[in-house]
């Protein structure tokens, strides 16, 4: 029992915690061939076609042609190319 109520805790507190350092994700969309993403940890897969990008609360797929990311930093990543599909999934 104890450890239940632990785990609920634990997972109360980093919502938290997330919500007060700002560590949800913030997309900017331009038409169907600019994508900015704040709070990007991780590049999964890449290449021309497909990019699929890790961040603190979702897994992000962008399908489309010659995408390219052209920037990468601490505080997010910019995506270029001619999107056809851009898919979300929850990271738990």
């Amino acid at each position: 029992m104890g450890r239940k109520i632990k785990d609920k805790y634990d997972d109360m507190l980093s919502k938290y915690i997330k919500k007060k350092l700002y560590l949800n994700t913030y997309m900017n969309i331009s038409d169907n061939n600019h994508l900015e993403i704040e709070n990007c940890q991780k590049i999964l897969e890449y290449n021309d076609i497909y990019v699929k990008l890790r961040t603190s609360t979702l897994i992000i797929s962008i399908w489309g042609q010659n995408i390219k990311i052209s920037d990468y930093n601490t505080d997010g990543i910019i995506v270029d190319g001619k999107f056809s599909s851009i898919e979300f999934e929850s990271v738990k």
